[in-house]
């Protein structure tokens, strides 16, 4: 239990505690002089005018301190109730969806653990982007959905990539190649970039701007139903800016021109895998498109409103304390 919770409470009983304290602190004199041996003349005493002063004074002090008392009951009761209000907190939030798009055919597989440290590092420079992951062969699989739960991004990328290297601790039980195998061919890249498209949920509705960062060698073997032009026009038709890694870029060939034109006919943008230029400037790419305005629904938040009443608490708890010591005086 949080011990915020519990402090009207235990200034409700400070309160009551001093109140009683007082009140026995008023009383058992007075029982004690009363208890005390009888004095001859005490009416010549009585009717003196200083006495009689000294008497309303004393009196005085007595009902301040009941005053204090009942008025400082009130107080702790109110204080005690816990006085609050409904607190509507709306955030603005501009964010973008970026899925990371891997070739994991056996012409890739000994630089997907180099591409995913891409990813990772891609991932540590952005903030607050939702981001997943799909991989694809023969057949593409979710790695992991969009999420901004950037400590779970991580892990899945980290485990990818002892899996792609061959360093999955002895308690790891991960077969990363499982379910893209499903088809006939390899390393179809038209038909994982499409996959990788179709991945944005609400295509037509979401206001965020939509990435993808597609690293393959684009070497197709097979039949596909997506070619990789037709990939990247169903880009365009989603307005999905694709961002393409080939790491086996020899210049002039076919295939690495394609990926080219595909990604720039997008309106994103071509690397070579290159760790140390590759990464800004796919961040300052990403970072440059206007980030999309997403209505968050409010947030309703009961909060404690005693306003003054605590220090109105303290100051009739200190008079009644003086007043107890004067007349006790």
């Amino acid at each position: 239990m949080d011990v915020m919770l519990l402090w009207p409470w235990l200034l409700g009983a400070l309160v009551v505690v001093a109140v009683v304290l007082a009140v026995l602190g008023l009383w058992l004199p007075r029982r004690r002089r009363d208890r005390g041996l009888p004095v001859a003349h005490v009416d010549r005493m009585t009717s003196l005018a200083v006495f009689r002063s000294a008497l309303l004074r004393y009196r005085l002090w007595i009902g301040g301190a009941l005053l204090l008392s009942l008025v400082g009951a009130g107080v702790a009761a109110t204080v005690g109730a816990r006085p609050s209000g409904i607190h509507a907190n709306q955030e603005d939030d501009y964010k973008r969806d970026i899925m990371l798009c891997l070739d994991v055919s056996g012409s890739m597989v000994d630089v997907d653990a180099e591409i995913l440290g891409v990813y990772q590092q891609v991932a540590l420079e952005l903030d607050g982007e939702r981001i997943g992951m799909r991989i694809f062969d023969a057949s593409s699989v979710m790695a992991f959905p969009l999420t901004s739960d950037y400590d779970y991004i991580e892990a899945q990328l980290g485990r990818y990539q002892r899996a792609l290297s061959g360093t999955l601790g002895p308690d790891e039980q991960f077969n990363y190649l499982a379910g893209t195998a499903n088809g006939l061919g390899a390393s179809l890249v038209g038909d994982g970039l499409a996959s990788c498209v179709l991945d944005f949920a609400d295509l037509e509705a979401s206001e965020r701007p939509r990435s993808i960062i597609l690293a393959t060698d684009n070497i197709v073997n097979g039949q596909q139903i997506f070619s990789l032009p037709q990939a990247g026009q169903l880009a365009v038709d989603h307005e999905v800016r694709v961002y393409a890694i080939n790491p086996f870029d020899f210049g002039g060939d076919m295939e690495s021109q394609e990926l080219r034109d595909t990604a720039e006919g997008t309106g994103g943008a071509y690397f070579p895998l290159d760790f140390a230029q590759t990464v800004p400037q796919i961040v300052e790419r990403v970072n440059a498109i206007e980030a999309g305005y997403i209505e968050t629904p409010p947030q309703i938040q009961v909060v404690d409103r005693p306003g003054s009443l605590p220090l109105v608490a303290l100051i009739i708890v200190s008079a009644l304390c003086a007043v107890a010591w004067r007349v006790r005086l």
